[in-house]
């Protein structure tokens, strides 16, 4: 359905030329309305009129008089009005009409083509102001919105311009502040001279002054010292760049984790004494299977119950020490490690003769090349190579082969560990080597193997980290899963 036709009001004292100017309008596709007087017109001009046609002389009422009431109006404040005069045609006399608010001025006799043109053109106008306006009011409503959000965000919002001069707070900011940090708000200190009064909240200014040079998001933690106790906060500073490049503000948002913090340092804290003290009752079974089987004498179903004790706690034993390898990974900033003289394609032989004796119907490949020879932890690297290989055979059918090759260069050692099973999901190998997570998927005959902890990976990373060294991984479909470990020299 299409929209009605703009409503213009002709207002002339004249019927011929009010006519006349009716019959220009309507051929023009506007719809009219007439009015012979000020009165009639103040009358019949709502909020629904789009224009008036106002003939200075009038019987009763000014031309001025009238369009000055039609723009005082709440109803036709809106409205627009062209003036239209044979006798006042000097300039002075147009500037005085146009502050009287008229939106133009035609000198009668008016040729049609030019009053079809100005009404148009006044009627755009119209159209953009209004658009203008409805833009205004929208965005308006929706930087009140943002205020609103902002102002009651649950944690520390923050902005800043480019030198670093706070723009605005908002209330979980400003309680922020109140709990010690009140340095981080401050409006007119520089960067240095706020690191300068507040040390704890330096790494806060130095990445500060690191996001507005280089317009890249930066992210950090601080703690506050307070009179209750030190308050942990994570916190994200996301510059913006204006239209030449430059970093024109920069929003600083800030997390209080002191909660969590205790929680996981708790949490490890208890790891660790729990995995250092079931060592205790554990050596003392293995100890004791190892004594029976040594005796001897043993019935066939006694044997077997005293392999599977031993078995049991040795694979125990490998969890308990998993448990406390991240206890001090996570409390003692990473797994200790002992270099020594080794050789590092020594180790792997190792290793993989281990795995192939406790998987045998497996085959297992091992490929190296080069001289190994450095100083590592080698019972460390032993560890790693068997979660990798360990990973590997969960992680492929039966008949499929696990490869191993490594390769010694001028500055480091390369190992890989391949197999061809399932490859890992896209989502799910930024976190491969994060703590306490297991793959789903295992091949149907290891879907009844016992399950670890889910710190093999993790682990493996930070005794590789420990070396100075890395370990990643690549996987898909076609080319199957490979774990690429490297090691510097040293």
């Amino acid at each position: 359905m299409s929209p009605a036709p703009p409503l213009i009001l002709n207002v002339d004292a004249d019927a011929s030329t009010r006519a006349l100017t009716s019959r220009i309008l309507g051929l023009a596709g506007f719809q009219v309305r007439e009015a012979g007087s000020g009165a009639e017109a103040l009358a019949l001009a709502d909020e629904r009129t789009d224009l008036v046609i106002l003939e200075v002389r009038l019987p009763d009422i000014r031309g001025r008089e009238v369009c000055r009431e039609l723009k005082a109006s709440p109803r036709t404040r809106g409205v627009l009005v062209l003036q239209l005069s044979a006798q006042a045609v000097a300039p002075g006399d147009q500037a005085l009409d146009v502050r009287h608010g008229a939106d133009g001025y035609l000198a009668t006799p008016v040729d049609p083509e030019e009053l079809v043109a100005q009404v148009q053109a006044l009627l755009r106008l119209r159209r953009a102001e209004q658009e203008v306006h409805t833009l205004s009011m929208e965005v308006a409503r929706q930087r009140q919105l943002l205020d609103m959000a902002m102002a009651s965000a649950a944690d520390p919002i923050a902005l800043y311009d480019a030198t670093g001069r706070l723009l605005f707070a908002n209330q979980a900011a400003l309680v922020f502040a109140a709990r010690g940090a009140h340095d981080v708000l401050a409006p007119v200190l520089s960067l240095e001279e706020q690191e300068a009064k507040d040390p704890s909240l330096a790494p806060f200014f130095r990445l500060m002054e690191v996001a507005l040079r280089t317009g890249e998001v930066q992210r950090g933690a601080f703690t506050v010292p307070t009179a209750p106790g030190p308050r942990h906060f994570d916190f994200t500073l996301s510059p913006t760049s204006g239209a030449d490049g430059r970093v024109a503000a920069l929003m600083a948002t800030a997390r209080d984790v002191t909660q969590a913090r205790g929680e996981e340092e708790f949490r490890e804290q208890f790891i660790g004494m729990l995995g250092h003290d079931l060592r205790n009752p554990l050596n003392a079974l293995s100890m004791s299977a190892q004594q029976l089987k040594r005796k001897g004498n043993l019935d066939e179903r006694q044997t077997a119950l005293t392999e599977r004790i031993l078995t049991s706690a040795d694979r125990m034993n490998r969890m308990i020490r998993q448990l406390l390898d991240f206890a001090r990974a996570r409390l003692g900033g990473g797994v200790p490690v002992v270099p020594s003289a080794c050789d590092v394609f020594d180790i792997a032989h190792r290793t993989v003769d281990e795995m192939r004796a406790s998987h045998p119907g497996r085959k297992l490949v091992l490929e190296v090349l080069g001289q190994g020879a450095g100083a590592w932890d080698g019972d460390r690297l032993e560890q790693a190579f068997s979660n990798l290989l360990a990973n590997a055979l969960k992680y492929s059918p039966e008949d499929s082969p696990v490869r191993m090759w490594g390769e010694a260069r001028e500055r480091d050692v390369v190992l890989r560990v391949h197999n061809g099973g399932p490859p890992i999901p896209p989502e799910d190998v930024p976190h491969v080597f994060a703590a306490w997570r297991r793959g789903t998927r295992a091949v149907q005959h290891e879907s009844s193997a016992p399950s670890g902890l889910g710190l093999g990976l993790y682990i493996t990373r930070q005794i590789l980290l420990a070396h100075g060294g890395e370990v990643s991984v690549e996987s898909s479909l076609s080319g199957g899963t490979t774990f690429t470990v490297r090691l510097p020299r040293g």
